[in-house]
């Protein structure tokens, strides 16, 4: 590992409720504004019962920034209204990583 810079991740982990509520729209809005934000790196997801969405952050204040981004309160906030049963957001520094590729 050359060169490796820690980071930070935020795991988003959720049940959703039933019908969409225009929860798809807002889901690529968001993915959309977020990879526009400073401090953005990615983000993973995926879906079943369960959500969960992973997105990668330089800094705890791109993090916190991202937090306070005006849409993002708006989905937020529609999330506890509309979307979700029940969601748990975890903030982890990662400080190494490794994969493998067929």
């Amino acid at each position: 590992m050359k060169n490796f810079k820690p980071y930070y991740a935020v795991i988003f982990t959720s049940t959703r409720t039933e019908g969409d509520y225009g929860y798809n729209e807002m889901s690529a809005l968001m993915e959309s504004l977020a990879k526009n934000q400073d401090g953005f790196l990615n983000i993973d997801s995926a879906r079943n019962e369960v959500g969960i969405t992973v997105s990668y952050w330089e800094s705890l204040e791109a993090i916190q920034s991202w937090k306070q981004q005006t849409d993002h309160i708006l989905a937020q906030q529609i999330g506890i209204k509309d979307w979700y049963k029940w969601y748990n957001v975890k903030i982890c520094k990662v400080e190494r990583e490794y994969e493998f590729n067929k």
